[in-house]
């Protein structure tokens, strides 16, 4: 068996629970989503995408509206796939779709992936979070956290395999968090609607953890603007404060500039002569009337 999953809580808890049911030989390739398209565009065969574009024929278990439309609309899915945008989780979508039952380790599992995916995930398991995102990009260090969840549940967090790689990465996720402090301080009013650059600010893989402490200022919506280089890409992340969650759809914007996700959260990766102008014209078309909309760099 193969599958592909996305990179992010989610799709590791994805891949955990599969690694749980059928065992540690099958395949495993973790992915972007614009690594997904790729993939399928090459002819790539999976027999499971999860949270992700569906590569292929593949049997597609995702919760992205976005894919949901762009399968309907190309007339790709199939009444083997399991697409709902109305899920909270990929995951909980895979633990139903294998049919867990009185498996505890499965269901600490599945009650991870979907805390994640909602910004809900317990503080304590920060150090796990922020191990995972600092090795998005290292397909051995993420199937050993999928195998970790698998066999451990919650219990991963005793592990010394992640207690070893928190420490290592730990004097760079506390100087973020200072800068990010700093940045507070030094801001006493926000916008409703903030767009924050954080390119050569913040390393790129802990960018969002701008989102939480910004969220307690009163701001309804982040775009989140950050690449790994000037060379690289331009990603922006999306995301709607829980207490706003019915009142803006970020995917909209997303979509305006090629990208998808969920009405709370969406990304995409526009060029750079659309930043700041062209992204702040989209969100104007999302705000509500008194909203200000500002353009930051952290």
């Amino acid at each position: 068996m193969r599958i592909a999953t996305h990179t992010d809580f989610d799709g590791i808890c994805c891949a955990a629970l599969f690694l749980r049911k059928f065992g540690f030989d099958i395949k495993v390739i973790y992915s972007t989503v614009k690594e997904a398209k790729d993939l399928s565009n090459g002819g790539f065969s999976v027999d499971y995408t999860c949270d992700l574009p569906k590569i292929g024929t593949s049997v597609n278990i995702d919760h992205h509206k976005s894919n949901y439309e762009e399968l309907k609309r190309t007339n790709r899915l199939t009444q083997e796939d399991k697409v709902n945008p109305n899920a909270a989780s990929a995951t909980d979508l895979v633990f139903t779709f294998l049919e867990y039952e009185n498996d505890s380790i499965a269901e600490e599992i599945r009650e991870l992936g979907h805390l994640a995916d909602i910004a809900q995930l317990p503080s304590e398991y920060h150090p796990l979070d922020i191990v995972l995102n600092m090795n998005s990009d290292d397909p051995v260090s993420l199937r050993k956290i999928s195998e970790l969840l698998a066999k451990k549940g919650r219990q991963i967090l005793t592990t010394q395999w992640l207690q070893e790689n928190y420490s290592k990465v730990r004097s760079i996720y506390e100087d973020t968090h200072n800068k990010i402090k700093e940045f507070l301080a030094n801001n006493s009013t926000f916008p409703r609607i903030l767009i924050l650059d954080t390119r050569q600010a913040l390393p790129s893989k802990l960018a969002k953890e701008v989102f939480q402490p910004i969220f307690e200022r009163n701001v309804a919506v982040i775009a989140l603007v950050y690449s790994k280089s000037t060379q690289e890409p331009i990603r922006v992340s999306f995301r709607v404060a829980k207490a706003e969650q019915m009142r803006y759809d970020v995917s909209t914007v997303a979509k305006r500039f090629g990208g998808g996700g969920h009405r709370m959260a969406a990304a995409c990766s526009p060029k750079y002569e659309e930043i700041p102008e062209k992204l702040v014209r989209e969100l104007e078309n999302i705000a509500l009337v008194g909203d200000s909309i500002k353009y930051l760099h952290l």
